[in-house]
């Protein structure tokens, strides 16, 4: 008995299983259309997201004054930091500490930039075109500056303006009702605690000269409640010590804000990846089977 050609049959069929299976398996990894959304997204016409104290209803939640005035701030903000950033890369070429605070500079407000654009768009809400005053006065001082004092200028402008935006994008991350400033407040303290601390490595920031933080006003308990105290009251601060920690910021997608589904090891094919160690490992058993048994024959044919 020639055993040979169903040796090859069944290693050319485990082949064929295999590339069907990972052939599938790109198809299931890359759906042709992509989930819906919970929510139904229409496009308000620009403009109608309200102004001044006006709180306007939207799909995502109420909008109010708060939420308009951090849009565009965090709008102002990359239309100055991203050209300080191209400033201190023209400026500093030899400074690597420089270079790379001036690389997070311009990459994180290119992502605030797509967030906060979308956000403007899905709330009918206009966006700012250009830096405020002030804003421009700080990239004349830095076009003005040279070499050293260049670099206190740089580090010492950004990072004040970023302890402040810090302090605020907390403030309406705690407060809002919207859900996509919600999103928003959430990616821009991530984004501006990193350019703290990439701008505080640079080693020219003079803390001396930053504002002081000031205290909480004491909190009023509500009636028959006891104040949080000893273990109870440590626990809570170190709870709320980082709000940022682990938190993965939701970005949009194409045209619209998306929560991408989480991935196992090997993507989206983690089935079609061990369907196909299944098929190779029992294609390996069957091949071992066939081959002791052509042994056996052998050795049988050899006893007559």
């Amino acid at each position: 008995m020639n055993l040979a050609k169903p040796t090859r049959l069944l290693a050319a069929l485990a082949g064929c299983a295999l590339a069907v299976l990972l052939g599938t398996g790109s198809a299931i990894g890359q759906p042709a259309t992509p989930p819906a959304p919970s929510t139904p997204i229409s496009t308000p016409p620009p403009g109608s997201g309200g102004t001044g104290d006006e709180v306007v209803q939207t799909q995502w939640g109420p909008l109010g004054p708060a939420d308009r005035d951090f849009m565009n701030r965090v709008k102002q903000a990359g239309l100055w930091e991203k050209p300080a950033g191209d400033k201190g890369r023209a400026k500093r070429p030899d400074q690597p500490k420089i270079l790379e605070a001036c690389k997070h500079l311009i990459e994180g407000h290119t992502l605030l930039d797509n967030v906060v654009n979308r956000a403007g768009v899905l709330l009918g809400h206009t966006l700012p075109a250009e830096a405020s005053d002030e804003q421009k006065g700080w990239l004349a001082e830095m076009d003005a500056a040279n070499g050293d004092e260049f670099d206190a200028v740089f580090a010492n402008r950004l990072r004040a303006a970023h302890g402040k935006v810090y302090a605020y994008a907390a403030q309406i991350r705690a407060g809002t009702k919207n859900e996509l400033i919600r999103i928003l407040s959430t990616q821009a303290m991530i984004t501006v605690f990193d350019h703290m601390k990439v701008l505080e490595d640079t080693g020219r920031v003079d803390f001396a000269g930053l504002e002081s933080p000031k205290p909480l006003a004491p909190p009023t308990a509500a009636s028959g409640a006891p104040e949080p105290t000893g273990d109870a009251a440590g626990e809570e601060n170190e709870a709320s010590a980082n709000p940022t920690d682990g938190v993965i910021p939701t970005v949009p997608e194409g045209t619209r804000f998306t929560r991408t589904a989480e991935q196992g090891v090997f993507g989206d094919n983690n089935g079609v990846f061990f369907g196909a160690i299944a098929v190779l490992a029992l294609a390996l058993i069957g091949m071992r089977m066939i081959s002791r048994s052509k042994k056996k024959t052998r050795h049988n044919s050899r006893s007559y």
